[in-house]
């Protein structure tokens, strides 16, 4: 993990200000160029909690780029930083507050919007922010506290899960012989050919009542290939999600999918299927069990 020390100038990254979030402030300490300092004023931007957190316009725009999976520290009383997301990634934010100070954070998408927000109870006590990215593809993270002027820096870790990188062990082409999954989110690239009696893979993964499965797929083919991905049971039952098979055709204009499934009661494992009838084809597989 890397740790970025982001400097706050004024044109990138803007310090509290008075009003809510207002996207300018005078007040500034002439004695360092490189930090702009909050006002102590009673209507200073640090002062808002979960209830009216919001971000302008201006620091959206403003905010200093980053990404997940990156330690970040600042020693002023708000911090606004932009990372790219994906769809369905579960992010989790870790802010370490020193003794001295109470920060809070929130998550915005590009328009303003709230989508998460996480108030720490008193000075010193760190926090934890989780959230599950639905449809957007950047996130705006907002660190803020009502302690001014702020001088005792915060640590900042923004933490996404990695998907661990497996091989596509032969023989696998049945649920008997399946290659048994024990890490809980995992990616792998594997190759199907059933003229070499190699037209099927198959993923054993070991879950429980309501874990939630999501499964990233894409592939490509010889042309003349049907690929097949889909979940099943020991017995090779294709599974159901609010009756509907959980299961996709790759063909012409719909070669990547993503398929989800929430484990019912009674459920101890799961198999994830590629198939390839007839012909050869390629696949890249993204499992996650929540």
């Amino acid at each position: 993990m890397r740790k970025i020390l982001i400097p706050v100038v004024a044109g990138m990254l803007l310090s509290a200000c008075a009003g809510e979030d207002a996207d300018s402030d005078d007040s500034t300490d002439s004695t360092n160029s490189d930090t702009v300092v909050a006002p102590e004023s009673p209507g200073a931007t640090s002062l808002e909690d979960c209830s009216n957190v919001s971000l302008s316009t201006t620091r959206i725009n403003a905010a200093a780029r980053t990404t997940v999976n990156t330690e970040l520290t600042f020693d002023n009383a708000l911090a606004v930083w932009r990372m790219p997301v994906t769809v369905g990634q579960e992010l989790t934010a870790d802010l370490t507050v020193p003794e001295d100070k109470d920060y809070n954070i929130a998550f915005f998408d590009g328009s303003g919007n709230k989508l998460a927000c996480a108030g720490t109870e008193g000075n010193g006590v760190d926090e934890t922010l989780e959230y599950t990215v639905a449809s957007i593809s950047e996130i705006w993270v907002k660190v803020w506290t009502p302690a001014l002027p702020s001088r005792s820096a915060f640590t900042l870790t923004m933490i996404a899960p990695v998907a661990v990188e497996i091989s596509d062990d032969e023989p696998n082409d049945t649920p008997a012989t399946a290659q048994v999954v024990s890490e809980s989110f995992t990616t792998v690239d594997g190759t199907l050919d059933s003229d070499n009696s190699d037209a099927d893979d198959y993923y054993k993964y070991s879950v429980s009542e309501g874990d939630v499965v999501t499964i990233n797929a894409s592939a490509t083919d010889d042309g003349a290939s049907l690929i097949y991905v889909a979940l099943t049971d020991s017995d090779d039952t294709v599974l159901e999600q609010n009756s509907e098979p959980v299961s996709h055709y790759f063909g012409e204009n719909e070669m990547s999918t993503t398929l989800t499934y929430t484990v019912p009661a009674a459920t101890t494992e799961l198999y994830v299927w590629m198939a390839a009838q007839p012909g050869t084809g390629s696949y890249t597989l993204e499992v996650q069990v929540d």
